[in-house]
């Protein structure tokens, strides 16, 4: 075989990699977004989704070793070096799983994260992330769709038909808001109106079931997201004008349909007026988990473990001490982070999201369009780590999408979405 057939045929295989690849990913995507389901138990009752993507992920895992070209990123091998110092140190404990999680913890870094990379793992993870998106996406839009058929059809609207968390679905929402705003404003004028209907069909829905979920800490997110794409593309508020006109009709839509919009965030709103602060369901989770930090201030409580547990009765969080027969809700991210890996895996994870921030700057500065969606979305995350405890926990669907996020900031150097196949531009065709 001379070269030329050589090259045509790494070419060939490259190109059937691919494919698998795709098929993978979007696989990986439908059973994600299936978890969020109630109705589709047997996914999430029987098997946990880290589980399921493990069995999803062996091809592009063993493509990657096959190459026996990857590297490694120090900084999350060091992150994840804490973790396990945190269970050495402290005994785990039995209703937590916390080995298993830990487990499972590190095999979804390795697919998800920069934590292992490879050029197999990049065309995966680019793959993951694109269908990831559409099926949020999909999914906004078509709980609203099935909301307003509900009415029509039936005595009472249901918009949690499809995902039934509605804090999750609010997530998702407010995170498809800040994308569409961001294509709006960045993309050209050559874009077909119909692709521009279906984005604005997007956002209306977007705004509207991030209201309705009702989650406080995705809608503030929300809004520091919102103020981030504004003021980094201020040059491009001229082609806007879809972003005006699907806020009016989110407006319009929600006055049409009345006070179910915005029940849940009135109701939280006044709950909290009642507890003179709009943030008690979280305050005291936030102390506990101080409280647990102060217990063991170097390397933590262990991995995903609890000393503190609260239980809501008459909207009073109640905390009790010692009782391992209780579960416990994070209640955030990065305060479960400082209670269960200290201040030293704490302070890593600072640094990791200082980093990410630090790239997306520079790929501003290089005129990346989409540094500008990933800063946002970065900013989306880390303000909702502040409400939301998802970061150490592989089953979260926020956590998928987290670290993926992180992969497709740190892959920058690597472009995948070329017209020459990746072995191709190895071999400088």
């Amino acid at each position: 075989m001379n070269f030329s057939e050589y090259r045509k045929y790494l070419i060939r295989r490259q190109e059937v990699l691919t494919r698998i690849l795709a098929f993978v990913a979007l696989l990986v995507s439908l059973v994600e977004v299936g978890r969020l389901s109630g109705h589709l138990g047997v996914v999430g009752r029987y098997v946990s989704s880290p589980v399921i993507l493990l069995i999803f992920c062996f091809i592009p895992v063993v493509a990657l070793f096959k190459s026996r070209r990857f590297t490694v990123n120090y900084m999350l091998m060091l992150f994840f070096l804490s973790c396990v110092v945190s269970l050495i140190f402290n005994h785990p404990i039995a209703n937590y799983m916390s080995t298993l999680r830990l487990s499972l913890f590190f095999a979804m870094l390795c697919l998800l994260s920069p934590l292992v990379d490879g050029a197999s793992l990049r065309v995966f993870r680019n793959y993951l992330w694109r269908t990831s998106i559409f099926l949020c996406q999909f999914v906004v839009i078509m709980s609203l769709v099935l909301y307003v058929i509900t009415v029509v059809f039936g005595d009472k609207g249901r918009l949690l038909l499809i995902v039934s968390h509605p804090i999750m679905l609010s997530t998702l929402a407010a995170m498809v808001s800040v994308i569409m705003t961001w294509r709006f404003l960045s993309r050209e004028n050559r874009v077909s109106r119909l692709s521009q209907l279906f984005d604005a069909l997007s956002l209306v829905a977007a705004i509207i079931v991030m209201v309705w979920g009702g989650a406080r800490g995705a809608i503030i997110s929300f809004v520091v997201a919102e103020i981030y794409v504004f003021v980094t593309l201020s040059h491009r508020l001229r082609s806007g004008r879809w972003v005006l006109i699907s806020v009016v009709a989110a407006i319009v839509f929600a006055i049409f349909i009345g006070g179910d919009v915005t029940y849940r965030v009135k109701k939280k709103f006044e709950i909290g007026k009642e507890n003179n602060s709009i943030i008690f369901s979280r305050k005291q989770l936030w102390k506990s988990r101080i409280g647990e930090f102060m217990e063991s201030p170097v390397v933590g409580i262990g991995f995903t473990n609890a000393t503190r547990y609260s239980s809501l009765v008459g909207n009073v969080r109640e905390v009790c001490i010692n009782r391992p027969d209780l579960s416990e809700e994070p209640g955030s991210s990065w305060l479960s982070v400082l209670s269960n890996t200290g201040i030293v895996g704490f302070m890593l994870l600072v640094c990791w999201n200082a980093e990410l921030q630090r790239v997306v700057r520079r790929r501003r500065k290089n005129g990346d369009i989409n540094a500008v969606k990933y800063g946002a979305l970065m900013l989306f995350f880390i303000v909702d780590g502040f409400f939301e405890g998802w970061v150490l926990y592989a089953g979260s669907f926020t956590f998928f999408l987290y670290w993926l996020l992180s992969s497709r900031i740190m892959d920058y150097r690597w472009p995948v979405c070329t017209d020459k196949p990746i072995c191709g531009r190895c071999l400088g065709i």
